[in-house]
């Protein structure tokens, strides 16, 4: 599936959105959200971003599956899953472009979530599978 036309990263859509009621779950999801903000700008190791690359890959491609048929378009807009896209922080779309060759933009924010086109994901796997000689 050719995906040229679609930009190589953009900011995540949320096509649903929930409210928080109530101070106790702004609390809770302001605490929650800083406990994650360390996380989400280290970078990963070689292995660590295959691993994740072949999840998000594999997800991207069962995505697509489900997006054969009117109840699995449903699905995948109800949980956020994108059949061209895979999310990421945007220190790791930095790390993913870098692997697969590509021009690396300056105006990547590490702690904003993205959603890095799948091509680019798997030519930054197949990458790694060779830098790290894994098996499929």
């Amino acid at each position: 599936m050719e995906l040229s036309h679609l930009p190589a990263y953009r900011p995540v859509q949320f096509r649903t959105r929930f409210k928080l009621r109530g101070l106790a779950a702004k609390r809770k999801a302001t605490a929650l959200a800083a406990m994650n903000l360390g996380a989400e700008q280290m970078p990963f190791e070689p292995n660590a971003l295959y691993r994740v690359l072949h999840f998000r890959i594999d997800t991207a491609e069962k995505a697509a599956e489900r997006a054969k048929w009117a109840g699995g378009r449903m699905f995948n807009l109800l949980t956020g899953q994108s059949a061209h896209f895979v999310p990421l922080y945007g220190t790791h779309v930095r790390q993913v472009l870098s692997w697969a060759g590509q021009y690396v933009p300056g105006g990547i924010a590490p702690a904003e979530r993205y959603e890095l086109r799948l091509d680019f994901a798997k030519l930054a796997h197949k990458a790694l599978k060779a830098e790290l000689d894994q098996p499929k």
